[in-house]
């Protein structure tokens, strides 16, 4: 039983996650959390906005895995997802999203350490590690998801 507890901890961060990534990226409305971009900002092209997007699509993949029911393996694999499109993202971030896209990557170095040989056997000694990698990742990819609707209308 103390197993579905560790299990439970880790759904419990990713529907967190989730809760707080999905209001803000489909929202038509934004209250900018950050000053609006100065003229000499260089701009956003739409390469660099069909990068972060996909980057906001992986991240909300990931928000959705339930290692219960989809197991650790669906866990892994959204992670390696998040990673390629993450590195796609910090290759063309304008410098208006490439400070949001840092964080991004700094909170899913922790979340990659976190989960660092997670298995099935492991998931209980992880959890909270993982849980708290879980919440860090979702704050930066919330401020994020701000910071891509104001840079890329329609995303």
């Amino acid at each position: 039983m103390p197993r579905n507890g560790a299990r439970r901890s880790v759904i419990a961060a990713l529907v967190t996650v989730a809760l707080l990534v999905v209001p803000v990226a489909c929202s038509d409305s934004s209250t900018p959390s950050q000053p609006s971009p100065s003229a000499s900002a260089a701009p956003t092209t739409a390469a660099d906005c069909a990068a972060s997007a996909e980057l906001k699509s992986s991240l909300e993949t990931l928000t959705n895995v339930n290692p219960v029911q989809d197991g650790t393996t669906a866990l892994n694999t959204a992670i390696t997802d998040v990673k390629s499109s993450l590195e796609a993202a910090a290759a063309s971030a304008s410098a208006t999203l490439q400070p949001a896209v840092a964080s991004i990557q700094t909170a899913f170095t922790a979340l990659e350490t976190a989960a660092s040989g997670l298995t099935a056997d492991t998931l209980r000694e992880k959890a909270p590690a993982i849980n708290t990698a879980l919440q860090q990742l979702g704050t930066a990819t919330s401020s994020f998801a701000t910071t891509l609707t104001q840079s890329c209308p329609g995303s």
